[in-house]
């Protein structure tokens, strides 16, 4: 466990901290962190946790509906507010699901009220860069309308929002991940440069980013961009998970105009079957965007400092897909 993540949530000891979407990527890491510190940790998920770190309490409540919301705020001193939609696997259009709004609005202005009502003193809420980016899309509306509410609530409670890049750390969960595992099995071609550069953070850095943003007077009312400061291209993340898998990069690529090509084939077939493809227009596209984010505010404001890059963190991922696999 990293030490400095375990005296900063020791900071935050005196009170009881609820942490939403507790059975989430960032959620299930912050949780560790936190209990790990012997903070008293509510672990909040709306269906039963099936692990939990030792030492944290599980609690059940429902966003949405409100089920439970008094119950878990009650006492608490922090709240770090990560719940949002999760997609099923075989959602072929994930960003555009209407159930975004649902959780990221819905469920943020219920949270807002309980906890004010119940006196918290901070409530962190995670968003995404995709609100700024760009995108259009769901579930990135969604993201500013939840933003937009946690902006004007009750001056009693200090909010802030942290704008996560694209979150890596996870063997078999997120957009590495299952860039490793197509690799892995030799199920992905090898990219061109399409001059691409995109933003990225480790998990273990999301959590600094939140125990700071709790922590930090400094961070009351603001929007923070968090990323690792690096910039990567689709092509050298590639290179680097082929690396780490122990294999040399091809020195060759497949064309661009090929890729886009089979991305329009595969978007095709998906509308005439009703079956997700493994190459569409829009993943294609999630490859070849830019994604490049500024994060020195926070750097500046709250003295974040990333630990993890992804050339040095992919070893261990790489290590913990193969035990698992």
């Amino acid at each position: 466990m990293n030490e400095q993540l375990l005296q900063l949530a020791r900071d935050l000891s005196s009170a009881p901290v609820l942490v939403t979407g507790a059975s989430g990527r960032v959620g299930i890491r912050l949780v560790e962190v936190l209990a790990a510190a012997g903070c008293s940790v509510r672990a909040m998920s709306r269906k039963q946790c099936a692990s939990i770190a030792p030492g944290a309490e599980s609690c059940m409540a429902d966003l949405t509906t409100g089920d439970g919301l008094p119950t878990a705020v009650e006492g608490v001193g922090w709240v770090f507010h990560l719940a949002s939609y999760a997609p099923a696997p075989t959602d072929r259009d994930p960003e555009n699901n209407p159930l975004h709004q649902e959780v990221a609005i819905e469920g943020t202005g219920n949270l807002l009220n309980q906890a004010t009502q119940a006196g918290v003193d901070a409530l962190v809420l995670t968003s995404s860069t995709r609100v700024i980016d760009g995108s259009n899309s769901c579930y990135a509306r969604a993201k500013r309308q939840a933003e937009a509410l946690v902006n004007s609530a009750s001056p009693r409670i200090k909010t802030t929002v942290l704008r996560l890049s694209p979150v890596y750390g996870f063997a078999h969960q997120g957009s590495i991940a299952q860039m490793l595992a197509a690799i892995a099995a030799g199920r992905f071609p090898p990219l061109p440069d399409f001059g691409d550069r995109r933003s990225l953070v480790h998990v273990d850095d999301v959590v600094q980013a939140l125990l700071l943003a709790a922590l930090s007077p400094e961070a009351a009312g603001k929007t923070y961009t968090v990323t690792d400061l690096q910039n990567y291209s689709s092509r050298q993340i590639y290179e680097l998970i082929c690396e780490a898998l122990g294999r040399t990069p091809p020195g060759w690529h497949v064309p661009a105009w090929l890729l886009w090509a089979g991305a329009g084939a595969g978007s095709l077939l998906e509308n005439l079957t009703g079956r997700p493809m493994p190459l569409n227009r829009a993943r294609l596209n999630s490859l070849a965007r830019s994604a490049c984010f500024d994060a020195q505010e926070i750097v500046e404001d709250l003295a974040f400092s990333p630990v993890h890059t992804l050339e040095e963190a992919l070893p261990e991922i790489v290590r913990q897909f193969r035990f698992r696999a």
